[in-house]
């Protein structure tokens, strides 16, 4: 209930308050691993959609769709045509592997339409799937497949970090952001700053991007804090990492 946020206010006033002039909403599909909602997936997208387009100077909208749905293709063309999505997002520890051709009719579109893919990567809890669903190697047979292919990788693949430095090599289309380091950040600011430099150096700047995961985090670390913290670190890194 201290997350619920209907209408995205409560949203557009933790981006006030640390200085966040626009951020990108990421709708999830959780309803084969969970449960169906009492809400369609394309109703739920749709829904997402609306509140972008009632705040547009302050959001954009990512949908959300698992590929193994039979209407997932059209779902997907459904809110990229008609409502304004500006990429598509997965979720593969639901239970499917990035690789599996049920979602290269999703590439295929992404790739036509120029946007990006956009995976959650990195270990999580039963019932959560990880038989090497989230791991960055699962994505070389895509980007082999679809070389044009657009990919942002969230989390710096948390505890895949290293692995996905590689996975950066393969291909200049392979973005990556930071979302959901504050934990570290706050446990060893050391480590964080190591590791977001390696990126920096690897990846270079402009495929490295900033993100909060709010609200989930906004126990761990404030997102005005955690904006204060990275706008700080050319001052307050450990100064061979600035």
């Amino acid at each position: 209930l201290e997350q619920w946020d209907p209408d995205g206010s409560r949203h557009i006033a933790r981006m006030d308050e640390a200085g966040i002039e626009k951020a990108v909403i990421l709708h999830l599909d959780y309803g084969i691993l969970f449960g169906e909602a009492q809400m369609a997936i394309e109703q739920q997208n749709k829904y997402v959609s609306e509140i972008v387009r009632q705040h547009p100077d302050r959001f954009l909208w990512f949908c959300g769709v698992d590929p193994r749905r039979k209407e997932a293709a059209s779902v997907v063309e459904k809110c990229v045509t008609e409502w304004g999505a500006r990429g598509i997002k997965l979720y593969p520890t639901t239970g499917f592997l990035p690789a599996d051709r049920e979602v290269y009719p999703l590439y295929e579109m992404a790739s036509a339409r120029k946007i990006p893919v956009y995976f959650h990567m990195g270990p999580e809890n039963p019932p959560y799937r990880n038989e090497g669903n989230a791991h960055p190697s699962v994505l070389l047979r895509v980007l082999v497949d679809f070389p044009d292919l657009k990919v942002i990788v969230a989390h710096l693949g948390f505890e895949y970090w290293r692995d996905l430095l590689a996975l950066g090599k393969i291909s200049k289309y392979v973005m990556c952001d930071f979302c959901a380091w504050q934990r570290v950040a706050t446990r060893s600011y050391y480590q964080f700053c190591h590791i977001l430099r390696r990126y920096l150096d690897e990846f270079g700047c402009k495929r490295v991007l900033f993100g909060t995961d709010a609200p989930l985090l906004e126990d761990i670390m404030p997102s005005k804090q955690w904006v204060e913290l990275v706008k700080n670190l050319p001052r307050e890194a450990p100064s061979p990492l600035r």
